[in-house]
């Protein structure tokens, strides 16, 4: 994928919430998708084969939309579902072993937490990094501590790669991320646990210039 592309499809990434209390992880792709998100990320770290058809939906969902689906971690369910692409983290499977399994067109995102992270992982399978949290959240319960803007600012700065901010976005601090050298942004509880979950999702969107169904 052109980098041109990949850093418009990045602009404003929904990942699912596996803990939200009342909304399937098919209504919040919906939500998300209507309000104008540009890439959508399947997170459960609890899936069983029982919601692996809920996966095929939201597969589907996407590629109706003409919107990249990426899976968490598993390279064998991104296979399976025919995903664009996955999203590892330090600790999952090697990028290199998701690229050979999902072939040269997949989308590879990598966690990576500071800049001397960066040093150390191998970017040469990847499409983009994920870094963060920039705010504080409580959304993850495995999170890291928090980052900061200066943070994002030196990953970004000394990324060859397009660099997704993720950890406590909102509508309100989304524009101080793209300042410091953020393509996109990730958000997950900003729509799922707000109050009115379609009308957060379109403020995000307003701040990321995207456009709404």
């Amino acid at each position: 994928m052109l980098s041109g592309i990949l850093k418009k499809v990045l602009r404003f990434y929904f990942i699912t919430d596996d803990s939200a209390p009342d909304l399937s992880h098919l209504d919040q792709v919906n939500i998300a998708i209507n309000a104008g998100a540009t890439i959508i990320q399947y997170r459960n770290k609890a899936f069983a084969l029982n919601s692996f058809e809920e996966v095929v939906a939201i597969r589907k969902l996407c590629a109706k939309s003409y919107i990249p689906f990426i899976v968490n971690d598993n390279i064998l369910l991104a296979k399976a579902v025919m995903a664009d692409g996955v999203h590892l983290g330090q600790e999952d499977e090697d990028p290199t072993i998701a690229r050979s399994v999902l072939g040269p067109e997949a989308i590879i995102g990598i966690s990576v937490h500071n800049p001397e992270e960066l040093k150390k992982t191998d970017l040469s399978s990847c499409n983009y990094i994920g870094t963060g949290p920039v705010f504080p959240t409580t959304t993850k319960a495995d999170t890291q501590k928090v980052r900061g803007l200066s943070n994002l600012e030196a990953v970004a700065k000394n990324s060859p790669l397009p660099v997704v901010a993720i950890g406590g976005i909102t509508s309100t601090n989304a524009a101080s991320c793209f300042e410091h050298g953020a393509t996109g942004i990730a958000v997950i509880s900003a729509i799922t646990r707000a109050e009115d979950p379609e009308k957060n999702a379109r403020k995000l969107s307003q701040a990321c210039g995207c456009r709404s169904l």
